[in-house]
């Protein structure tokens, strides 16, 4: 997550408890706070546009039906990253003749950013969709191990190592034309302890 987001995000449980009270002005709060950071998350997962911004509501849609199961448990960000994340498995396994072929062609970049749009393209090709998950959500959201093995439904055990294991492949698959590990900087500045 970018640092204002996890700023913004440090405070979301007084938020949710406003939401759960029925506060629209709070609930507009949380989802600006969330809803660029999903949508990329989505959009990464999913690889096209226009079912990312749908996913992306019917996530926030879930979450306001839901709101009264949400526990502090876990965190909010962890809970609404685990309803992505399912939401995200259904509508591959509905096209999943589909999602074959979306990995032939390049799809429009999500951010501005040419250079960084390829860049996370070229790291992410070549992943299964559980390395993709947890690069995005270790990587590009910032979360942390334990806060994945929520998301995931597994031992954070378990995630260190698929990071690790993922890590590993990204560095040794995209080695750039001169001799430079494509992202190798931002892959591995990621402490493992968090």
């Amino acid at each position: 997550m970018e640092n204002s987001t996890r700023n913004n995000a440090e405070n979301i449980e007084e938020w949710i408890i406003r939401v759960k009270a029925g506060n629209m002005n709070a609930l507009r709060h949380v989802i600006e706070i969330y809803q660029l950071p999903l949508y990329r998350y989505v959009y990464n997962l999913i690889r096209n546009r226009e079912e990312a911004e749908d996913a992306v509501q019917d996530v926030f849609l879930q979450v306001i039906k839901n709101i009264d199961k949400y526990t502090r448990q876990v965190s909010f960000t962890s809970w609404l990253y685990k309803i992505a994340y399912n939401h995200c498995l259904n509508l591959i396994r509905k096209r999943k003749g589909l999602m074959s072929r979306l990995h032939l062609f390049r799809l429009e970049a999500v951010t501005t950013d040419y250079d960084t749009s390829f860049r996370v393209d070229e790291l992410l090709r070549g992943l299964s969709m559980e390395e993709r998950q947890i690069m995005l959500l270790r990587v590009v959201e910032e979360l942390t191990f334990e806060e994945i093995s929520v998301i995931l439904d597994c031992k954070v055990a378990t995630v260190r190592k698929r990071f690790e294991r993922t890590r590993y492949k990204i560095q040794r698959n995209y080695v750039h034309e001169e001799g430079e590990d494509y992202g190798q900087k931002s892959w591995t500045s990621i402490s493992p302890e968090r």
